[in-house]
Formats: C-alpha cells, sequence, structure tokens
C-alpha cells in the first residue's frame, strides 16, 4: 500500500504541470470565463459489440465467455488543451462456457459511469500531435444470473477504480483539396478534419465490494433476507487497466463520428476468490455538437 501511495505523489507533479502549462498558454490571449465557454462540447451516442469472458474462482474456475451489446451515452467538452468526459455505459449480454457434457449459461449486466480530465502537455505537443495526461474516476457494477449455480444462481460485485490516464492524438487532417484518380476515373478529395488517438489508463487505487465464496449468504434461511449481507469493502483491491483506440472524422455542422476499439481488464485482490474479467469491444459513436 505505501508504494501506491508513492505512486499517487510521485505522479501529482506532473498533474499540477499539465494543467498549469495548459492554463498559461491559453489566458495569453482569453480568459478563462472565455475559454470554457468558447470550447466544444458534445453529447456522445455510442453502440458496440464486446467479445469478452470472466472468471470467478469464488463459485468455479470454469471461464464463462459471451458476445454482448454496448450501449453508452456521454457529455464530452474538449479541445487540443483540455478535455473532459462524463459517461454512462451498459454492457449486456449471456456468457457460457465450452462443456457440451455440463453446458451452464450466465447472464451478466454491467453499468459504468465515470467522469474523466485531461490536460495538455505543451512541451511535447506540436501542430501534428497532441499529448494529454490526467485521470479517470470509475464506478462499475455487475449483476449475474446463473442458474447453473442453483442456490447461488444470483450474484453482484461492484469496482471502483481511480485511474492515472494518458492520450495522444494524431492529427491526420486534410487541409487542401487533392486530385486522385482510379484507374480511369478522376475524382476530388475535399479538406476533412480527422484524427487517430490512443488512450491508456492504468489504476492507482482498484477497490471491491463483493461477497466471498458464494454469491447468497445465510440470511434467507431465518426469514431475515439482506441483500448484501457478507459482503465486504476492500481498499486497494486487485488491479485494473483499460485502452482506447480511437477514429475521429468530423462531419456536417461541426459533429463527428468515431469508430473505436475499447479494452478493458480488471481483477480483484484475494486467493482463493478472486474475480477476473476482460472486455474487447468494438464502438460506433456519434458526437452532437453543441
Amino acid at each position: 500500500m505505501m508504494k501506491k501511495y508513492l505512486l499517487v505523489l510521485m505522479l501529482s507533479p506532473l498533474f499540477v504541470f499539465a494543467q498549469s502549462d495548459s492554463t498559461a498558454t491559453e489566458s495569453t490571449s482569453l480568459t478563462k470565463k472565455e475559454i470554457r465557454k468558447a470550447r466544444p462540447h458534445y453529447f456522445e451516442i455510442a453502440f458496440g459489440s464486446d467479445a469478452s469472458k470472466f472468471r470467478d474462482f469464488a463459485t468455479s474456475p470454469l471461464t464463462y465467455k459471451g458476445r454482448t451489446k454496448l450501449f453508452t451515452v456521454s457529455y464530452l467538452r474538449y479541445d487540443e488543451n483540455r478535455e473532459s468526459n462524463f459517461y454512462v455505459k451498459y454492457n449486456f449480454g449471456n456468457y457460457s462456457i465450452d462443456n457440451e457434457k455440463d453446458p451452464a449459461t450466465a447472464s451478466v449486466k454491467t453499468v459504468f459511469v465515470g467522469y474523466s480530465r485531461l490536460y495538455k502537455l505543451n512541451k511535447w505537443s506540436n501542430e501534428k500531435w497532441n499529448y494529454k495526461v490526467g485521470g479517470i474516476f470509475d464506478l462499475t457494477g455487475n449483476m449475474r444470473d446463473n442458474p447453473a449455480l442453483q442456490n447461488n444462481s444470483f450474484g453482484a460485485e461492484f469496482f471502483n477504480t481511480l485511474f492515472v490516464s494518458g492520450k495522444v492524438t494524431r492529427d491526420l487532417s486534410r487541409k487542401v483539396n487533392k486530385d486522385k484518380k482510379f484507374l480511369f476515373i478522376k475524382y476530388k478529395r475535399k479538406p476533412r478534419k480527422l484524427w487517430l488517438s490512443y488512450r491508456l489508463n492504468v489504476s492507482l487505487m482498484n477497490n471491491t465490494f463483493r461477497n466471498g465464496y458464494i454469491y447468497s449468504n445465510s440470511s434467507s434461511t431465518i426469514n431475515h433476507a439482506t441483500i448484501f449481507s457478507g459482503y465486504e469493502m476492500k481498499f486497494f483491491s486487485g488491479f485494473r487497466m483499460s485502452a482506447a483506440l480511437d477514429h475521429t472524422i468530423e462531419i456536417k455542422n461541426g459533429s463527428q463520428l468515431r469508430l473505436s476499439y475499447l479494452w478493458d481488464a480488471y481483477t480483484t485482490g484475494g486467493d482463493y476468490d478472486t474475480f477476473v474479467m476482460a472486455h474487447h469491444v468494438l464502438q460506433a459513436s456519434l458526437l452532437f455538437n453543441f
């Protein structure tokens, strides 16, 4: 635990440097209020297909795999100097095991709620490359229903994670008309704004709230059922990483179309009741410019 606190202390100057460096550059021409009002803001609607899997050693050593759906809504404000994002995601679908003799299917619903903020690193950035650093706070909750586990068929676990985050963006925009030719067909490529970006998030603190070896508990046997009886809150439990690869194109009226590959993997602590889960998502987003 002491090592993680030291890591936070070591990284905190980087956040302060990024924020002050960006603010200093912005304030040379505009006030903070004018900058805040001028910063573009978007409402995002996104749909994705998720190839994911999980394993819960508290109930079974088997690995469950599934193809689920992801729906996302978020509110973003960003430009080249700073960006913030408040999001809500809902992932749902069925998971199964590769065992013909003993088939089992689990229905899983996952909700993600989070907020992130990034600041430009002026020392490294230029017209083509943009570097930002910041963090994310994310709350994730799973609800699982697995009839094969009989009296332990329903379970839930909750995670909250503080990430340190870094993002690099490459500007691939076309600034002038370009004449092209395919075989004998001539065509013109008009100017267009487009970007390719990669973001990596690494957990500084991962906390869990879940039960031990079994989903349910003994409270129901004494006619006094308590949904979270036996659950424990564990701080600095396990580890989590996530990443996003985005290709963004500006369309009409300043709105944007974004195609993304998202990856998210997390594990809890513990010796015999560890829970691990990983998501691989292909997602299409439409960002409405306000």
